[in-house]
């Protein structure tokens, strides 16, 4: 009885190891170099409104050949020792009953201790390869590392008097999806050969756009802000998103999200704007459509919200829902339906074509290089230069900022190869795109600033013209003025440590309170 339970639970260890080993290979290649707090914060987000074909390629690519291979290996376990396959291999001269060679494939039946021990060798690999990628042993210290860096830091918007001027301006916010300026040449601030990514380089160099040199860079992702809705997050609340390990799918049983936090939308909302968010996947995926809807009451346009009104057929889906060509056409039909209206408005879009692991080819694609990324970025930067150029022409722009950023890095790392060899805790190279078209305000210093999406909060208010008191709010700084940033305050490695750590505050007041 004992061998038999010995032998069940060696067999389910066995299964674990080439499930984990496989998830681990579908996870690097579909999503690259993820964060332990991303990894956290999805565990614990339903998947509503989730790529479904992301579901069906980690079964057939993932899970199903690690199933096969484990059957595979029962079978050669199981197999009566009395017993042996032999492939025979015949030459083409020489006698049919005389093989040219022959290989028995013997069954494995390995001592439980040396079978155990291979095991726990094959799990250690696994767990020190993606320790290496994710930092879980650094995710798991953090967690009991108590910092009062954010309770030190953090501006309550609430307590800070800010004052619009009497002609309140419009707010175009275009949220390009992994956007980043790694994408463009060397010349021009990025890290390729090939610049994929001209449109948006010449939007940054005719407008403002805020650098970490004197070419066209830009913010820095912090900790807990590397994916879609943190990055939302941190550029509208001057917040990283974090969620304590001990919590179990917190964010499903709560109906609003970060109630602690003040963002952009409620500000602009207190001051007489009205908020829509625009994309083309189901919005509620993420928490996304949970935190907008208590963060500024936003009127939501999706996916959803486009079946519903025959914007698209009833059984209409690509990539995540429908394509960013779509998008611009329902954003200038919108638009112009908005600014008919005797209100200003803080109109968001968020595109979603260049979206990991390849991005989505539509039918406005170019086919010039020779990796599918590359041409969908090319593609995305014509659209949105077009789409701008639209902007530019209509009688509201005259009236309306428009920012254009990206809502984080890509997690494509394969396709920056060896150029995402970075400093400052892997944060210094690649770099968040920002271009501010039309704004109310010149900044005292565009270039040479260390800065990260965070800040990106309250410099959209100062580029509406808006005075800030102090200049800050939640960790960000309006980089319209000469105030010192955390990141040139404290330097990134200070910063981006501090913000790893546990935070009461944080949990206490912003996330439960």
């Amino acid at each position: 009885m004992c061998k038999k339970k010995t032998s069940v639970l060696l067999c389910i260890l066995l299964l674990i190891v080439l499930i984990l080993a496989f998830a681990l290979r579908w996870a690097l290649a579909n999503y690259g170099h993820v964060s332990m707090d991303e990894i956290v914060f999805h565990l614990n987000m339903p998947l509503e409104g989730a790529d479904a074909n992301l579901l069906t390629d980690y079964l057939r690519t993932s899970l199903l050949p690690a199933i096969l291979i484990w059957l595979a290996c029962l079978a050669l376990m199981t197999f009566p020792r009395s017993r042996h396959f032999a492939l025979s291999f015949y030459g083409r001269k020489t006698d049919r009953n005389k093989p040219l060679f022959s290989i028995q494939l013997l069954p494995l039946h390995l001592p439980a201790w040396l079978f155990a021990f291979g095991l726990f060798c094959a799990l250690l690999s696994v767990y020190l390869r993606a320790d290496m990628l994710f930092s879980f042993t650094d995710y798991m210290k953090n967690q009991f590392t108590r910092s009062s860096f954010i309770e030190q830091e953090y501006v309550f918007p609430e307590d800070v008097e800010i004052t619009f001027p009497q002609a309140k301006r419009n707010l175009i916010n275009i949220y390009i999806e992994s956007g980043e300026t790694s994408s463009a040449d060397h010349a021009s601030g990025g890290l390729m050969n090939t610049n994929y990514t001209p449109e948006l380089t010449q939007i940054a160099k005719e407008n403002i756009s805020f650098s970490q040199s004197e070419l066209i860079e830009g913010a820095a992702a912090a900790p807990g802000c590397g994916w879609t809705i943190a990055g939302l997050v941190a550029q509208t609340s001057g917040l990283p998103l974090k969620l304590p390990n001990h919590y179990n799918n917190v964010m499903s049983k709560y109906e609003t999200f970060l109630p602690g936090a003040v963002s952009l939308g409620e500000i602009l909302e207190k001051e007489g704007y009205h908020n829509y968010f625009m994309c083309g996947s189901d919005f509620s995926f993420g928490g996304r459509l949970k935190y907008f809807s208590a963060h500024g009451n936003y009127e939501i346009f999706d996916y959803n919200w486009a079946k519903a009104y025959h914007k698209i057929p009833e059984d209409y889906h690509v990539f995540w829902g429908f394509e960013d060509a779509r998008l611009f056409t329902f954003a200038k039909e919108k638009l112009t339906e908005i600014a008919a209206k005797d209100e200003p408005f803080n109109f968001s879009l968020l595109t979603v074509d260049t979206h990991i692991p390849e991005g989505y080819v539509c039918d406005l694609c170019p086919h010039k290089y020779t990796s599918q990324y590359a041409d969908v970025w090319a593609c995305a930067s014509a659209q949105i230069s077009d789409f701008v150029s639209w902007l530019q022409e209509q009688p509201f722009y005259e009236n309306t900022m428009v920012v254009i950023t990206g809502d984080h890095l890509s997690m494509n790392s394969h396709f920056y190869g060896a150029n995402t060899d970075d400093d400052y805790l892997g944060q210094a190279k690649r770099k968040v795109y920002n271009a501010f078209l039309n704004t109310a305000a010149e900044p005292v210093k565009e270039t040479n600033r260390l800065f990260t999406t965070m800040d990106i909060f309250p410099t959209v208010l100062g580029g509406l013209g808006a005075r800030i008191e102090g200049e800050r709010l939640g960790l960000g700084t309006n980089l319209f003025s000469e105030e010192e940033t955390l990141s040139e305050k404290y330097g990134f490695p200070k910063l981006f440590a501090e913000l790893q750590k546990k935070s009461t505050f944080y949990n206490e007041v912003l996330l439960f309170p």
